[in-house]
């Protein structure tokens, strides 16, 4: 048996069904014409509660989470959660005039508020600096939108980032953005102090000349005044005070290989509730999930064109036209011929190009399965072996194995085996993050890079894997299970020798009984 509903919920659903049976009178006696004016707007009343009863926002009702027994006397001990909001970080994160949470973190905290059945208090912040001095004085128990950092573990624990954004670059519309620019002589970049995207941003492009501001606002001010090139932020953030200032002059034309990892932050003095926290997260309805980001989040990029070079050559063509009839003539018969040739090299370059993609793509991906093969993976994991030698970055691999495969090909055939391999290949590409990387290393054997990640946050992953494949209903041969080996990539060590760890953990998995997962 499970445990008993709380009381509140047994008030809602009593109330709920009393205000439908009164509502069905109303309409009876409405219906009859024998009802008060007055009688009438008490009708009205009792189906706005009903409406309001029946429609919480979000779906996702209150869901039993796993707790344990302490971490329920935690939370009963505890009363009411609060919350430490950023006060201008929409959309994601910020307060209403009513003071309360609001934006796509603010929704999510909804959720985990009645999954938990806690009351979510805000503490009021002015600004970032001052919010981060609340979490350090213990003024607050949760920081609902941080990315993680060295400094801030001394006084925070982390939950797994449950947002990824990248990082957006706006311009006025005459001026052309490309990744050299950030790096280009003279040019100078807003970004807001403190944020968590200046070490990523040097750490990537070390030569980068950053002008520090206080929020999104004044950066964008400062781009539309000649004072820097562009201001880098988070997508939404960036478009939402673009669209809500009315700077049409300006644009988002560009993005970078560089995100926010978008996590929860509790107060390491009280680890039950970090854990409380990861929990919640974790169990929340992924359509839930979906529609909050479909709520919040639209992003266009500008693409914009230079048109600098074209007022040049008319320029140029006007003054030599104007010099005579006669070479008016032959200019013009000679620029028909440049023109043709022009057009012939155009179309020349573009089939090369996608010759070019079309090659590219069949080097790097597998033909079957159409995800990054063996050389792709090679190259991906000795880019990040680097990156870790230039700034310490941390990332994991996982390594998977399709059990009894070979029984799958010998009883069904090939082609029964090969649409299986497919299978999972698709079903590992919807459940990893965008910035992990997903290959095939060799016949039914998978290989998952994760930059960014830890031992702890591979196993997790792996864990959602092992489940989904579990649960998944292949044609033909019903249910399938893998088998993963996970490790975590040690500084200074090659290639080899990380992937020979993850294959023996495959191999500890898969002799201890296949469908697990193992850490090396």
């Amino acid at each position: 048996m499970g445990e008993p509903k709380p009381l509140k919920q047994y008030i809602k659903v009593f109330a709920g069904s009393f205000l439908k049976s009164r509502m069905l009178f109303c309409r009876i006696m409405l219906k009859r014409q024998r009802i008060a004016p007055g009688l009438a707007l008490l009708c009205t009343s009792m189906s706005l509660l009903v409406v309001m009863l029946a429609q919480p926002a979000y779906a996702q009702s209150i869901t039993q989470i796993d707790l344990t027994d302490s971490e329920r006397r935690y939370l009963e001990a505890k009363g009411q959660i609060n919350v430490c909001v950023d006060p201008d970080r929409m959309p994601f994160d910020g307060v209403n005039d009513q003071g309360e949470h609001d934006g796509l973190s603010g929704d999510y905290f909804k959720v985990v508020a009645r999954m938990l059945d806690m009351e979510m208090v805000v503490h009021p912040a002015k600004n970032w600096d001052d919010l981060m001095n609340a979490a350090r004085n213990r003024d607050c128990d949760v920081v609902s939108q941080i990315n993680e950092s060295e400094e801030r573990k001394t006084f925070l624990d982390f939950s797994v980032p449950y947002f990824n954004l990248p990082l957006a670059v706006v311009t006025r519309y005459d001026r052309i953005f490309v990744e050299d620019s950030l790096e280009g002589a003279g040019n100078s970049f807003a970004v807001i102090a403190g944020d968590i995207a200046i070490e990523k941003l040097l750490a990537l492009y070390p030569d980068i000349d950053l002008v520090e501001v206080e929020n999104n606002v004044e950066g964008l001010l400062k781009v539309i005044e000649g004072k820097v090139f562009g201001y880098i932020g988070a997508q939404g953030a960036v478009v939402f005070s673009l669209q809500t200032n009315k700077l049409d002059e300006l644009a988002v034309t560009g993005s970078l290989p560089l995100t926010y990892d978008l996590g929860v932050a509790t107060r390491s003095d009280e680890p039950l509730l970090g854990t409380v926290f990861g929990k919640a997260l974790q169990a929340i309805d992924p359509k839930v999930s979906q529609s909050i980001r479909d709520k919040w989040i639209a992003i266009t990029i500008k693409q914009v064109t230079d048109y600098t070079l074209l007022w040049q050559a008319i320029f140029l063509a006007t003054l030599l036209l104007s010099l005579s009839l006669y070479w008016n003539r032959r200019l013009a018969r000679a620029n028909q011929k440049i023109s043709s040739t022009l057009s012939e090299l155009n179309l020349a370059q573009t089939k090369l190009e996608e010759q070019n993609q079309i090659l590219k793509k069949i080097s790097t991906t597998d033909p079957l399965t159409n995800v990054f093969n063996r050389l792709k993976l090679d190259e991906a994991l000795e880019n990040e072996i680097q990156r870790a030698a230039r700034n310490g970055s941390e990332f994991g691999v996982i390594l998977l194995d399709i059990d009894h495969f070979k029984k799958v090909n010998d009883t069904y055939g090939h082609q029964v085996g090969d649409h299986s391999l497919v299978i999972f290949a698709r079903l590992l590409e919807t459940a990893i993050r965008s910035v992990d990387i997903v290959g095939r290393w060799g016949g039914e054997e998978f290989l998952i890079l994760c930059p960014g990640t830890d031992e702890n946050g591979c196993k997790l992953l792996a864990e959602n894997l092992r489940a989904l494949i579990e649960e998944k209903d292949f044609p033909k041969t019903g249910q399938q299970t893998a088998s993963f080996g996970v490790t975590s990539h040690k500084l200074g060590e090659k290639v080899e020798v990380l992937i020979e760890r993850a294959d023996r953990a495959l191999y500890r998995a898969k002799e201890s009984g296949r469908n697990r997962v193992e850490v090396g």
